[in-house]
Formats: C-alpha cells, structure tokens, sequence
C-alpha cells in the first residue's frame, strides 16, 4: 500500500523549512487565479515542483468593495458540490510536472444562497447593497467547516491524493481575512459575542476593548478552520493563512492585530501576506514585510510571501476603475528584472518562503523572465545546504495593542508602523523585526532597539525602562531620514554598510544591496555574485540596481 505523503515546517539551518517526506524542500513556488491561462508548463521546466492553485467555494468576486467579477466556477455553486472543477485544475499541474507538490489555495467564502438564506449571520453594512458573512457567526463557522470536511475528503479519497501537500485556508475580502465590510466584520452576531467576550474576561467593554476583540474573533478563526482542517488530514499536512499584516494595515478596523493568538496555535503551520504595496513597488526603495517577520521565525512558523510581482507584461484584464491604477502595470523588463531581484533577495536573506504569483497568467513569458526564474530556484536549492540566519543587530519592535485607541481618521498608526518603514529600508542597515511580546526573550541579541509607538503601551513602557538606549518612532519622529537613523546605528556600535541611501538584507550566508543612488560600491571580506558565481569586492552601480552576492 502507497505511504501518504507527510509535510511539515521544522527549523533547519537557523529557519522554519517547509519539509515533504522528510526531506526539505526549497520554498519557492508557482500560482496563477486564471488556471485556463496557466504557465505551469514554463516554469516546470525551469524545475519548479512547489505549486499552489485556488478553489472556490462560491462563483463570487474575491474583493467586496471593487466589484471585482468571479476567476472561476464555485464548487458549491449550485448546492451539490462539482468537485471536478478541482480535479480538473490538478490534472494541468500534474500532466506537465507529474512529481508537483500543490498546496491549494482554498476561498471558502459561501455561496450567495447561503448569505439569503441567513440574514442575521450577515455584517450590518455591504457594499453595492450586498451584505456578507459576520466572522463572528458560528453558523458561518460551522456552514465553512461541512463544505471543508466535504471537499477534504474528495482530495483524500483521488488518486491525486499523494500530490497535495497542504492548504491554504482563504477567508474574507482578497482572501486575506480582511472584512468584507471594511469596518470589522460587524453585525448582529459581533455584539452578541462581544458580550460574551466580555464577560468571560471581567472588562468593562470599552471602545478599545470591542476593537481588540475584532482582531480577536479573526485570529481565532483562522485557530479553529486550522484545527479542523488539521483534524480531517489526520494532522498529516501542513495548513495556514494570510494574516497577520500589522504593519501594512493598521487600522484597528483591519482586524490584523492579533497574530500573537494565530503564533501560540500549533495548528497553524505557515502563514501569507503579500509584499508591501508601498510607493507602487518603484526601485531605489525598500519592498518591506506586511508583518514582524522575525515573530514568525521565532515561533517557528514558515513565512511565505506572495510576490505579486509586476512586468510590463501584466494588467488586468478588467474594465473598472479601481483596476486602471498604476500599481496594476510594472515597468519594462530590465527595472522588473531589479525587482524581482529584490523580492526573492528578501525571502533568500531573511529566510523564508515564497510564491511568484502570476495573477492573471503569462506575466513572466519572456526568456529574461524564465532566466531569472530559473537561476532563482537554483540558488534556493542552494540555500538549503547553507545557515540562513540573521545577521542583523537592529531589532525593531511593534505592539499590536497600540492600534486599540486610535480611531481610523486618525493617521498616526499609518505614519509610524507604514510610513516609517522608508526610511529604516534605505539605512544600508539590516534589521528584525518582532511583536512586543518576544522583546524579553530576543532583547541580547541586538544592539539598537527601536519601538514603533503609535499609542504608549504598558509592554512598551516596561521595556523601554529596560534598556540604557533605545530609539522611539511616534507621531512626532516618524518622519526621520535614513541618514539620521545611520547616524543613531553607528552611535550604538552599528555601522551600516554605506553612508548614503540603501537597501541592505543580510543572514550568514547573503548579502543582498539595492542602490538608491549611482555610484562604486565596496565589499570586505569574500563575495561573489550569487547568480554569476563571478568575485565581487568593488563594483560600480547605478541607481535602482539589485545586487545578491554569496559568502564564500
């Protein structure tokens, strides 16, 4: 009798590994939502076997707010489950890479049929007159869970079985656990668990209190559809989410500011966010994390991040207004080629997994493109043999419970925990960063300590008391440059790599740097460059250049 195939995240040379059969797999991966206009085949060439793809539970646009139109049939569509839908999506995966290793990625948003049959399970407010599921309904909860067990069981009863290495479990709107209502996902059912919530914990049920629990009832969402799904798979195959962007979306009304629960939950595996949005992705700057990655690391979660990269092949192929923004079309090929540099350089460097996710099909369809695809998954095959842990000496720090007072129409949160994050990129400094909660125990290892303080905390508070220096970012500060922050490192023994504007990652085996400006860069010690294997001490660069190179 065939073995199952058993998947995993363990730590391996310093970093959560994703591990299949035992043996560890280099997290680099393929996803397009269009699978009729796919480049499975492409990219199979090029050697890649990870590969995720979506299902959905419903025919319904994944953005509430922009009126986006469906990307494919609904299994549940029409009551009775069409599960072919999935079979046949797995079967273009498997015919061009037989040995692939699919983690779905499954949107268990219901069928409207559910949502008219179940008004009092719905938020209070929808946009274009189309309410949506409350999170916390529990009739929601357990509607998700059937249709779950369901389709579970179908993978585990085909032949294909072997194949799936794991689940992504997609909720809310973009997938991402963000509320379709933009406001927290609140209803009838949100105020009856609050008092709830309430009670069990003896609290007056304050203003900040009720957006703490928001953030609450989705993390432990995420906690209880892991569990569940862990349960039917016999705890055989890893499983998580997006979540988790308190960096990228602090508003209190996101509900992203309760990682620390989904970080304490074994059932969750690996969790997502895509790379920041900032400044349209330009060159000459930072491409930051959503989240305090280091957390993850520390919790022994995989990181995988979505590299939603742009060419100047993508576009979208709708016509409506929120789609003709500029972030949809990236620049020509050689300023993409720097880019997606950069974002594999982030996941290699700070040592985490990722996917290229060709959203609507054929972004990478030329031979610079696949070049670069292929050489990519050749040093992460590398990696594998090699220490991926940080080098860093700056810690960065971020407590989630300083979202709770600050209302939506007030921007400090924006401007301290997002817009910050320009600057501290382009110090030519590597740096970490964690939620609050791991200060005490990762605290030695770091000699410049910086807090995002958008509202004081008591954690902030005792932590800083803590410490002989320490630098604090709030409304006031925010708005530092690089060259001050440089000055601040090297006042505490951290001396950046370059005294003008740069992006810097670094662990015991890369370095990676992105030029903000023209000029002779200078390397000590034995480099080469990662893609050529070509020595590398002094090179000269232009500006928005990206540039890996290996210890040796």
């Amino acid at each position: 009798m065939e073995k199952s195939v058993i998947s995993s995240v363990s730590m391996h040379n310093g970093v959560p590994t994703l591990f299949v059969n035992n043996s560890e797999v280099a997290g680099a991966a393929y996803i397009t939502y269009y699978t009729w206009n796919n480049d499975y085949e492409s990219f199979a060439k090029k050697g890649y076997k990870l590969f995720s793809m979506p299902v959905f539970f419903a025919k319904r646009g994944i953005n509430a707010v922009t009126g986006i139109p469906p990307f494919a049939e609904g299994v549940y569509e029409n009551r009775e489950p069409d599960f072919s839908i999935f079979d046949n999506d797995v079967e273009k995966i498997l015919s061009v890479c037989p040995d692939a290793m699919i983690f779905p990625r499954v949107n268990m948003t219901l069928p409207k049929w559910w949502d008219d049959e179940n008004p009092d399970e719905l938020e209070d407010f929808g946009f274009f007159d189309i309410k949506r599921p409350c999170f916390s309904s529990d009739k929601w909860l357990e509607k998700t869970k059937e249709l779950l067990k369901a389709f579970i069981e179908h993978v585990e009863s085909m032949p294909y079985k072997n194949s799936i290495i794991g689940y992504q479990l997609a909720g809310g709107n973009t997938e991402e656990w963000i509320s379709f209502d933009q406001k927290g996902s609140i209803g009838k059912r949100t105020y009856e668990a609050f008092e709830v919530y309430k009670n069990e914990r003896s609290i007056e049920g304050t203003e900040s209190d009720f957006y703490e629990f928001l953030s609450y009832v989705v993390a432990t969402r995420i906690c209880q559809l892991s569990k569940y799904a862990k349960e039917l798979i016999n705890y055989r195959l890893v499983v998580g989410a997006f979540y988790g962007y308190t960096l990228e979306l602090p508003k209190r009304s996101n509900c992203h500011h309760a990682l620390q629960t989904v970080l304490e939950c074994k059932d969750v595996d690996f969790i997502c966010s895509p790379v920041s949005y900032d400044c349209l992705r330009k060159t000459m700057r930072d491409h930051a994390n959503m989240l305090p990655i280091d957390s993850l690391k520390l919790h022994g979660k995989l990181y995988f991040a979505e590299n939603d990269t742009r060419t100047h092949l993508s576009g979208p192929p709708f016509d409506l207004e929120y789609y003709k923004s500029a972030i949809w079309k990236g620049p020509e090929e050689e300023i993409t080629l720097q880019i997606l540099k950069m974002h594999f350089s982030r996941a290699l460097c700070h040592g985490h997994a990722f996917w290229w996710f060709d959203m609507w099909g054929k972004w990478y369809q030329t031979e610079g493109y696949m070049s670069f695809m292929e050489k990519a998954l050749c040093i992460s095959n590398e990696s594998l043999k090699k220490s991926l842990k940080s080098n860093a000496r700056v810690a960065v720090f971020v407590d989630e419970r300083a979202y709770d007072v600050i209302p939506d129409e007030n921007d400090v949160s924006q401007k301290v925990c997002y817009e910050f994050r320009r600057a501290l990129g382009k110090t030519a400094t590597p740096y970490d960063i964690y939620l609050i909660t791991d200060f005490e125990e990762v605290k030695d290892n770091y000699d410049v300590h910086i807090f995002l303080v958008p509202s004081r905390t008591k954690m902030v508070d005792d932590a800083e008391k803590s410490l002989n220096a320490y630098l604090e970012i709030n409304g006031d500060n925010y708005n530092i440059s690089p060259a001050e922050l440089r000055e601040y490192f090297a006042s505490r023994g951290v001396k950046p790599y370059f005294d003008v504007d740069a992006v810097v990652y670094e662990n015991e085996s890369y370095l990676f740097v992105h030029t903000c400006e023209e000029g002779t860069y200078s390397f000590e010690g034995n480099f080469v460059d990662a893609f050529t294997k070509e020595k590398i001490t002094e090179i000269n660069l232009k500006e928005g250049t990206s540039l890996l190179l290996e210890k040796v």
